[in-house]
């Protein structure tokens, strides 16, 4: 998260290196991946075995200048996948094939739990449907 000590994704394998931990593991947030401005070169290198899952949501495609906006972006206003600017068809690329993936998308509209779950998955699915085909 662009926002703590461990701010990006060198930050974190710096981490995860000099701690040589048979445990230690990276969670791939897109939103916080992006925001850190990551490479998605650099996160093809991290080793299969550090990678755990990825939690997947979108965003508008710019960087807001200010912390405070890209944390309450992060926390309570992100989009559903494909719905905002994030390349996540080169995100999933540059992972590792079968990664478990979850959903974290607090988005600031009301939206009844059942809706809401049901936008998610078509998102989601219309996403890696999408990457099989590109």
């Amino acid at each position: 998260m662009p926002w703590v000590d461990v701010s990006n994704l060198a930050k974190a394998m710096r981490i995860l290196d000099g701690a040589a931990r048979e445990n230690g593991g990276l969670l791939v947030d897109a939103i916080h991946f992006f925001r850190a401005e990551d490479s998605l070169q650099a996160l093809a290198k991290v080793p299969r075995k550090l990678l755990r899952y990825t939690q997947l949501c979108d965003a508008r495609p710019e960087r807001p200048a200010d912390l405070q906006e890209i944390i309450r972006q992060a926390r309570s206003d992100r989009l559903f996948p494909g719905e905002g600017g994030l390349d996540l068809h080169g995100l999933l690329a540059a992972l590792p094939a079968g990664l478990p993936l979850s959903l974290e998308v607090p988005v600031s509209r009301k939206l009844e739990p059942l809706e809401r779950a049901r936008r998610a998955l078509d998102a989601t699915r219309a996403i890696l449907t999408m990457g099989e085909h590109a």
